[in-house]
């Protein structure tokens, strides 16, 4: 009778650390699928970061003369400076905000 006791026992135990392993491997496969679930929300919204440096209205009508090679470096800047701009708004840290975008406005 003792041993069937015993035995019960130890089943019962047995059977309450194999729930306890289930249990935390499912909440460990939720906390990967919610990661995963936000990583993708991230990627949804990467095209809706507003780009204040860009321009939604058209220029005049009246456009005087304009150096081209200043326009295309010009360019060049803001787009390198949008691009971390994104970086910083998807993924904020202190080394994205202080990094440099490679890029200058220097003349000659």
């Amino acid at each position: 009778m003792l041993g069937i006791i015993i035995g019960g026992l130890f089943t019962f135990a047995f059977g309450g650390l194999v729930l306890i392993l289930v249990l935390g491997a499912r909440r460990i496969e939720d906390e990967l699928e919610e990661r995963a679930r936000k990583a993708r929300e991230i990627r949804v919204d990467a095209p809706r970061v507003p780009h204040f440096l860009v321009v939604s209205q058209p220029t005049g009508s009246r456009v005087g003369r304009v150096d081209e090679a200043l326009l295309w470096r010009v360019q060049q800047y803001l787009e390198a400076e949008q691009m971390r701009v994104d970086e910083f708004v998807l993924q904020p840290s202190i080394e994205s905000l202080y990094r440099e975008s490679g890029r200058s406005l220097r003349g000659h």
